[in-house]
């Protein structure tokens, strides 16, 4: 388990046990296709390289127990991983990006978050306490050649980066974040 990932104390399958349950799907397994795990190079709704490794984990493709094939839909509704506060909303090519705060400070003054990319965000979610499972939104729907998911990623962020300038781009540039396989926790 990644060494940051330990304080949040998640069950494995939790988050997954939550989303079946909220949307009823005759779920068995997830499927990824390459270049949707964590650090993949490539795209996978394209082809092509991501010019970094994925900071995070897509979700979209699911088995049933026959093996058949299912996708999420648009429709879908998104659980929160843990208990925690969104704290920022911000646009991204798709729908918005939801960053939940889980921990302030679990070493060396950092805050740890769990950020849900490609939402329409449920009203009122903002700056509140939330418990795990409560339905923070649902998936967005597709944009151009990129389809309907929900990209996770979890990330360990230096408290000296200001709320403010949390988004993708500072997260992927700033001096110390660093990102965890959100497989761990799914």
């Amino acid at each position: 388990m990644g060494i940051f990932i330990r304080h949040l104390s998640i069950k494995k399958r939790t988050f997954t046990n939550n989303l079946v349950r909220l949307n009823s799907l005759a779920f068995a397994r997830w499927k990824f296709l390459p270049g949707m795990s964590f650090k993949a190079e490539e795209k996978w709704w394209a082809g092509g390289n991501r010019g970094r490794g994925h900071n995070g984990l897509d979700l979209r493709f699911y088995e049933t127990a026959d093996g058949e094939v299912k996708t999420l839909s648009e429709d879908t509704e998104i659980p929160l991983i843990h208990m925690g506060k969104i704290i920022k909303i911000i646009p991204d090519f798709i729908g918005h990006s939801l960053f939940a705060e889980h921990v302030k400070n679990p070493g060396g003054g950092k805050r740890l978050f769990i950020i849900y990319g490609h939402m329409t965000p449920e009203a009122g979610i903002e700056n509140r306490q939330l418990e795990s499972g409560c339905v923070i939104g649902r998936l967005a729907p597709s944009k151009g050649v990129v389809p309907t998911h929900l990209h996770i990623s979890i990330a360990l962020v230096p408290e000296d980066i200001p709320l403010e300038a949390l988004d993708w781009e500072t997260l992927d540039a700033a001096q110390g974040v660093l990102f965890s396989d959100p497989e761990e926790v799914i």
